[in-house]
């Protein structure tokens, strides 16, 4: 590990708020020295305020500089086609370069991330991001367990477009962030597909007629 991270003389952890961006800081604060790492956050209305807040105490918990920045997130992102996540991530890379100059750019993808499902593999590819947990042979398992020396719960989350099936728009992103927040704590994994006027989770939950209808209410309320 430390001969991995001794490549790098500085570096700029592209940071979600997320258990593998954190998982990656952590690691590079561990071998390089926190002084030498820095943490970026993307802002806009896409991204999850909370994801931002949580994104900023885990960089204060290692003592890591943290910067926030909106990216230009380009017309065709809004669009909403199935390549929106390259054009994001495209964006927010090149935002971070503008910072981090002639550092590494590290960014949170684990072994058990599928190509094939994620189309901001290729903005990695083409920016030159350095990946530490995809090297090293890393996956989920390992950032879970990683990031409970943080004292922090995850959530495993997505950004907000992600819940839109028709062209993206900053009112309906207002409104998906609004019913998850009343909702996220108490079911975990939710997702208001606000298009389809129904909600998802990310893994099976058994419901009772309360909870249907704090759902039902949460929606109501966000509107």
């Amino acid at each position: 590990m430390e001969t991995y991270f001794n490549r790098f003389k500085q570096a700029y952890v592209a940071l979600s708020g997320g258990a593998d961006s954190a998982a990656v800081l952590m690691l590079a604060a561990e071998n390089m020295g926190a002084k030498n790492v820095k943490a970026f956050t993307c802002i806009g209305g896409h991204v999850f305020e909370y994801e931002i807040q949580k994104a900023a105490e885990i960089a204060a918990k290692l003592g890591v500089e943290h910067i926030t920045a909106p990216a230009v997130i380009p017309a065709v992102f809004y669009e909403n086609t199935p390549d929106r996540c390259y054009h994001c991530k495209k964006a927010v890379l090149a935002k971070i370069a503008e910072y981090a100059g002639t550092a590494v750019i590290f960014d949170g993808t684990n072994i058990d991330d599928d190509p094939a499902n994620r189309p901001g593999f290729r903005a990695l590819a083409e920016t030159g991001v350095v990946s530490p947990l995809r090297d090293l042979g890393l996956g989920k398992s390992f950032t879970l367990e990683k990031v409970k020396a943080l004292g922090i719960d995850f959530h495993d989350e997505s950004c907000k477009a992600t819940r839109l099936t028709l062209p993206i728009d900053s009112e309906r992103m207002d409104t998906v962030e609004r019913a998850e927040n009343l909702l996220r704590d108490r079911y975990r994994g939710i997702r208001y597909k606000i298009d389809e006027n129904r909600i998802e989770f990310k893994k099976p939950l058994c419901l009772t007629e309360q909870d249907f209808e704090n759902i039902v209410n949460a929606v109501k309320l966000s509107r």
